[in-house]
């Protein structure tokens, strides 16, 4: 145990799949071949509707809008948007106009800005469903301590106008500025300020706290949020095999989005974060990647965007029984759910290599109750849980780069690394720069998953576009002897994490993030890439211009940096927003460590289509 823990695809024909239905009834899959939701062939809708796939004629009010999912986002014939959204730019990335307030950049013009976030499919955007992850001792449906931790989400503001949000859970409508505050201060000395009433101010990071119950606690240590949550010794979240809802949040300004659960730093000794993609950047196909199962139960958790939403799913191992029906091994098994309505599968072994399909978008999610991850530098840890949002198959790539951890040794050497990879096509060919590190696979295949560790930076790629693969990494348990940096003990730095990868193909220029101000330690790993001019300057606005970029390989295409933003709650970044922009598309990942817990994530990326791959559930 941690220091500090207590023990603890339609076709619509019949082909012999089982359904099961949890609120709503539909027959046949309804996804009309090829089966997109864009109000064309296919679509579900009749031919007065308005394409969204709901079959009503359109609605005039409210903020949801209708996508189009075969858009990229991309230039209007020799324009460009540039990665904020707010101006028309030409190929050489010079700016020819500016977007009006309330406006926002699409394919070279400027259209209403939540309409425009969408339909780009950044992670920067509108509309938000947010399941509550399972937790450690989730699997068991018995009432302990570790039920109800403070779940909350991280909002960043990117937009150059207040933002103001609708929240709500169950059909239940909160006021979320009650239940928001801005944090300011690191550590020790983090002070919650009040929403101002017309709302999260521009460049500002605010925290939305979802749930708590009373009485959470880990082995005396409080696991309870440190303002009122919305919802208090309410259940949040399913538990093991069944199903729920998320909460819907919804904004009139395009936002960043990120969870963490447990919220509270170093005390929780089980956190775990994500980035959140808004559900206009969801698909309808995914192969999913899933953390090791040495420890812990594995889980998968889809929500619905739409009404009367087919998943189907062909799980790659054993299902625990629960309350809703049970998928055999290697059987498609159809679900009908509706909108913010989750299905929720668990197991004691890994279930990555599982396929999702569905007729309208929804969003995936994965991660374990308990991991513990073991490399060279370390043999696990306390072990601490894990989430991450999925991005679906045709928003996964064909190159990307192993990008390290901003070392927590105390001899500063790099961090031996494990790396998670899962095929989506036969015969995906790969090569690497430099050599392979050892145990990475020359060829992988549908389902099929490898981990392997290396302390060096590198580029892993297939032969083409169409055999993009899933590409994630953990971090491994507490290190010691390590350089320190916890606000108060400090026997073993950071523990388990487990984190998605975003690929070159879908970095940004610009970042508006949030790091959690309750860590001790807040790092950056930094990835920009070579252009037509070199490689361009990245810069934080806390910081200034980036140094420190180490190679990645020989090939020259690639440059990372590992930077402190502060250590013990000490440095010139030592604050909850950060900025960071270049001419140049770059990656950027987050990292909090502290006393034998932390958590990571993306700052932020793209989701976009960036190939034509469907992996068929069966």
């Amino acid at each position: 145990m941690a220091c500090g823990e207590t023990t603890p695809a339609n076709d619509g024909a019949d082909d012999g799949v089982s359904t099961h239905t949890t609120k709503a009834e539909t027959s046949g899959d309804g996804d009309g071949d090829p089966g997109d939701t864009d109000g064309g062939p296919g679509d579900t809708d009749d031919d007065t509707g308005d394409g969204d796939g709901d079959g009503d004629p359109g609605s005039t009010t409210g903020i949801k809008f209708d996508l189009n999912p075969a858009s990229d986002g991309g230039d209007g014939g020799g324009v460009l948007c540039s990665d904020d959204l707010k101006q028309i730019l030409d190929e050489n990335n010079t700016v020819l106009a500016n977007c009006e307030p309330g406006t926002a950049c699409f394919e070279g013009e400027c259209i209403e800005m939540c309409l425009a976030a969408g339909l780009s499919k950044g992670s920067i955007g509108c509309e938000y469903y947010v399941p509550t992850p399972p937790f450690y001792s989730n699997q068991s449906g018995n009432s302990t301590t570790f039920d109800g931790s403070c779940h909350a989400v991280m909002i960043a503001n990117s937009w150059d106008t207040p933002a103001q949000l609708e929240l709500s859970f169950l059909g239940q409508d909160f006021d979320y500025a009650a239940h928001a505050r801005i944090p300011s201060g690191i550590g020790n000395n983090v002070v919650y300020d009040p929403i101002p009433p017309d709302g999260l101010p521009a460049g500002q990071v605010a925290i939305v706290f979802l749930s708590h119950n009373t009485n959470a606690a880990n082995g005396g240590n409080p696991l309870t949020c440190p303002v009122t949550p919305a919802l208090v010794n309410q259940d949040a979240v399913a538990f093991g095999t069944s199903s729920l809802e998320a909460w819907e949040m919804i904004s009139d300004t395009p936002v960043t989005v990120y969870d963490i659960l447990p919220y509270g730093g170093a005390a929780s000794y089980l956190p775990s974060a994500s980035l959140l993609q808004p559900r206009t950047a969801w698909g309808q196909n995914y192969v999913i990647a899933n953390p090791h199962d040495t420890s812990g139960y594995a889980w998968l958790l889809a929500v619905a965007r739409e009404d009367n939403t087919t998943v189907s799913i062909n799980v790659s191992a054993p299902i625990q029984p629960g309350t809703i029906m049970i998928p055999p091994v290697n059987t498609p098994t159809d679900y009908v759910i509706n909108a913010g309505e989750t299905l929720q599968w668990m197991n004691d072994s890994q279930l990555a290599g599982t396929i999702v399909q569905s007729d309208k978008p929804i969003g995936m999610y994965s991660g374990n109750t308990y991991l513990r991850v073991s490399t060279m530098d370390v043999n696990g840890g306390g072990q601490d849980s894990s989430h991450q949002q999925l991005p679906h198959v045709q928003a996964l790539a064909s190159e990307y780069v192993g990008p390290g951890i901003p070392t927590r040794k105390s001899n500063m050497q790099p961090e031996s690394v494990l790396y998670h990879m899962v095929g989506m096509v036969d015969g995906t060919e790969l090569s690497y720069d430099p050599a392979p590190p050892a145990g990475a696979p020359a060829v992988l295949d549908l389902g099929q998953i490898v981990e392997f560790e290396s302390t060096s930076l590198f580029t892993i790629r297939s032969q083409d576009d169409d055999h993009p693969f899933s590409f994630t990494q953990y971090m491994a348990g507490a290190i010691s002897p390590h350089l320190g940096g916890c606000l108060n003990q400090c026997s073993g730095l950071g523990d388990e994490e487990w984190i998605n990868l975003v690929a070159p193909a879908q970095y940004m220029r610009r970042y508006v993030f949030f790091v959690d101000p309750t860590y001790g330690v807040s790092s950056l790993a930094i990835i920009r890439t070579q252009g037509a001019n070199g490689f361009e300057d990245v810069e934080l606005a806390c910081y200034g211009v980036v140094d420190g970029w180490t190679p990645v390989g020989n090939e020259g295409l690639y440059e990372v940096a590992h930077i402190d933003l502060y250590r013990g709650g000490v440095g010139q970044c030592a604050q909850s927003q950060q900025e960071a922009w270049s001419v140049a598309p770059f990656g950027i990942i987050v990292w909090g460590v502290d006393h034998y817990a932390s958590y990571g994530y993306p700052a932020g990326g793209n989701a976009r289509t960036i190939n034509d791959l469907v992996v068929p559930v069966g």
